[in-house]
């Protein structure tokens, strides 16, 4: 009789460490497929939002016949331990970019000076008063947008120019980062800008006042600023906070939360994943970042990186100069 002999052949070692080296790299393939889309998911959804702020702001202002502005500024959650104890700040809950829609309540002058005889405003103990402001107040009827954390709208520096005068329309300025540092600096770690977009009131797109004289006075030293500012608590009062300095560039300075600094009108947008940018650099240049000498040296620094940053990795959103309407343009 014939007898059939069957053969069992086992994995080797090798095998068994092979196909599990190639499980591995396929769950890490997946694991940064996954985490990819979720970024490019949130970055995407927030730029949805960011185009719809602008569209309903431009509708608002021919709607109304007013000048509006759409401002990109710093949200903090909030609390009290009591009903009757003041408002902390949540440091444990991630800061978020916040989109204001502000309308233009036909208030310009100079600080604490008479404008038409009608309206004085009153700002703070130490301001310097060289500066032509015109206010804005938020649209009661616009609930304020917030977008996910990490995501940060920058806008072309169009209001920034060093002590010569030098431009640096070419460079984006963003929204600061605020951590709490008890006891120094609190509230303070990068310097930041306002970014505001502005539309007439028949829904063109603008970067300034064109009613209002880029310079105050007769005198050829004035380089006085006409600039828009939100007055976030309504109490008719610029508030800058501690800034350092007795420079225009304190009033422009956003480094701190409640600031209601100067807003830099942007001809240009990009949204980013700042928590990615932030992650690429050197800690010596975060460190570098939370400090400010000068504008120069803001400049070369901090919205040097981020300049680079979004130029490589960005979208843009154009305005159409005419009708204002804003349209995302791939890198």
């Amino acid at each position: 009789m014939n007898r059939t002999h069957s053969i069992l052949r086992a994995f080797t070692l090798v095998e068994l460490l092979a196909v599990m080296g190639i499980i591995a790299i396929l769950g890490v393939v997946i694991t940064t497929s996954a985490q990819r889309i979720s970024k490019d998911a949130k970055l995407a959804g927030a730029t949805n939002q960011v185009l719809a702020a602008l569209g309903e702001a431009r509708a608002i202002a021919i709607r109304d016949r007013a000048t509006v502005l759409v401002a990109f500024t710093v949200h903090r959650k909030t609390y009290r331990e009591t009903p009757n104890a003041p408002e902390q700040v949540d440091y444990s809950v991630p800061q978020r970019t916040e989109i204001v829609i502000a309308k233009a309540t036909g208030r310009v002058g100079y600080p604490g000076v008479a404008s038409g005889g009608s309206w004085t405003v009153v700002y703070p103990a130490g301001a310097i008063n060289d500066l032509m402001l015109e206010e804005f107040i938020p649209d009661a009827g616009v609930q304020p947008r917030l977008l996910p954390a990490g995501i940060k709208v920058a806008g072309s520096a169009v209001d920034i120019v060093d002590i010569n005068e030098i431009g640096y329309d070419d460079y984006w300025l963003s929204q600061p980062v605020l951590h709490g540092i008890p006891p120094a600096n609190w509230m303070q770690s990068e310097r930041g800008s306002r970014v505001v977009v502005r539309f007439a009131a028949d829904g063109s797109f603008q970067t300034r006042n064109p009613a209002l004289s880029a310079n105050l006075t007769p005198s050829p030293i004035d380089s006085s600023s006409v600039a828009p500012w939100i007055d976030s608590n309504r109490n008719g009062r610029l508030e800058i906070g501690a800034t350092p300095g007795t420079s225009n560039g304190r009033f422009y300075a956003f480094d701190e939360l409640g600031d209601e600094s100067l807003g830099n009108h942007a001809m240009f947008l990009a949204v980013f994943d700042d928590d990615y940018f932030h992650a690429q650099a050197r800690p010596a240049d975060v460190t570098s970042w939370q400090g400010y000498s000068s504008i120069a040296a803001w400049m070369a620094g901090l919205n040097r990186a981020r300049t680079e940053f979004i130029n490589q990795f960005c979208d843009r959103i154009h305005f159409n100069r005419f009708t204002g309407v804003a349209e995302l343009v791939p890198r």
